[in-house]
């Protein structure tokens, strides 16, 4: 299964690069559905990635369920990131084995951007059945995800990542 979601945000592309793939690790920041993420292996990332990847609470509880995010792909100049989502502690109901995501942060115009999200859902063996039903929620719950990142973008002040 391989879901694409787009989202146009008001804010220079450069801005919105820094927020999602320079500051991976606070994508609490935007991600309402994670009250805390922290970086995993800070300053150590593939082809010069801020960091290896992040940590994702999906719940206040400090010992319930995460997601371990692994930077796969990163291009600075192309704005393109990719990582692997792993499930950590999750509830053997929730009906994904990995995601495979991939960010593009594309430029409209000097202050506006499109962000494209490509993900690739990998279904344990038990959820196929149900492929049908979760074809139509998962581009539901993509797209609430990116409805966050403009929000945040376009509500807060981002860093100026332009050269001085």
């Amino acid at each position: 299964m391989k879901i694409t979601k787009k989202v146009v945000i008001n804010k220079p592309a450069e801005q919105v690069w820094d927020l999602v793939a320079t500051q991976f690790d606070k994508a609490y920041l935007w991600m309402g559905p994670i009250p805390k993420s922290v970086a995993v292996g800070k300053g150590h990332g593939l082809s010069g990635a801020p960091m290896e990847g992040r940590i994702c609470d999906l719940s206040e509880n400090p010992n319930g369920a995460k997601v371990k995010e692994v930077i796969t792909e990163y291009n600075d100049a192309m704005k393109t990131l990719a990582f692997d989502v792993l499930p950590v502690n999750n509830p053997k109901i929730v009906p994904i084995k990995q995601n495979h995501v991939k960010m593009t942060v594309r430029v409209i115009s000097t202050n506006k951007s499109e962000v494209i999200w490509t993900a690739e859902p990998q279904l344990k063996a038990l959820a196929y059945p149900f492929y049908p039903i979760l074809r139509l929620v998962f581009p539901v719950a993509f797209g609430k995800l990116l409805t966050g990142l403009k929000e945040y973008a376009e509500k807060h002040t981002l860093r100026n990542t332009q050269a001085a």
